[in-house]
């Protein structure tokens, strides 16, 4: 979801089948969410950075904000919760969170909304994936110009004043998205829209996508015959 700096550039499953990559990255991030061992969860962690590492400066940036939420884990253990549960929740997420980079953060909506289609995902959940994400992208967008707009325009020593204006900036971009997406959905809706997006993308399955889904599968079932 991030714009610019933080988007990936190079897609190492590019060739590869959307569907197998979302089947894969389902049996991955399952797989890690399950294991109970700390040690095999660094492994994990470790063997996923490793074929990040094309792209591990936006990698590290991306991790930053979830690592910053798995914070929240670790408040319990002041007041005297287990350290090795804080630990293992900790890396099950970035676990979770790099595989989730590796196999579909690269793909772009276009893709992954075809993908889920093909995979019999209800078609009114996959448009509201797919407008969701635009929305998203819209609200970045109009508050950050908003915010350079205000910030050339505020004094450089009141502070509460800042914040004041920072939050009538989000709640007038809060304000004009939803308006934008009732003009939207009245557009779209006086074109014939039914709730549903056509696949856009054609697939062919690939001996590639069985081995790399064999070897997810393969993986799971691993994972749960240790536990």
């Amino acid at each position: 979801m991030y714009l610019d700096r933080l988007e990936f550039k190079k897609d190492l499953l590019k060739s590869f089948d959307g569907r197998c990559r979302l089947l894969s990255a389902a049996s991955v991030i399952i797989s890690a969410v399950t294991i109970t061992n700390i040690i095999l969860l660094c492994a994990v962690l470790l063997a996923l950075l490793c074929v990040m590492l094309r792209e591990f400066r936006v990698t590290i940036q991306r991790l930053i904000p979830v690592n910053m939420m798995a914070l929240v884990l670790w408040l319990p253990v002041i007041i005297g919760f287990s350290t090795a549960s804080a630990l293992l929740y900790t890396l099950r997420i970035n676990c979770a969170a790099l595989a989730y980079m590796f196999f579909i953060a690269p793909m772009g909506i276009s893709l992954l909304a075809s993908s889920l289609s093909a995979l019999g995902t209800p078609e009114k959940l996959v448009s509201l994936f797919v407008l969701t994400h635009r929305s998203i992208f819209l609200l970045y967008g109009g508050f950050a110009a908003a915010i350079v707009g205000v910030r050339s325009r505020l004094p450089k020593n009141n502070t509460l004043y800042q914040w004041r204006s920072l939050a009538a900036v989000f709640a007038a971009t809060l304000t004009r998205a939803a308006f934008r997406s009732s003009l939207v959905w009245i557009a779209m809706s006086n074109r014939g829209f039914d709730g549903s997006f056509p696949v856009t993308v054609s697939f062919r399955w690939k001996i590639q996508d069985g081995i790399l889904l064999g070897g997810c599968v393969i993986f799971f079932v691993v994972v749960v015959w240790l536990i």
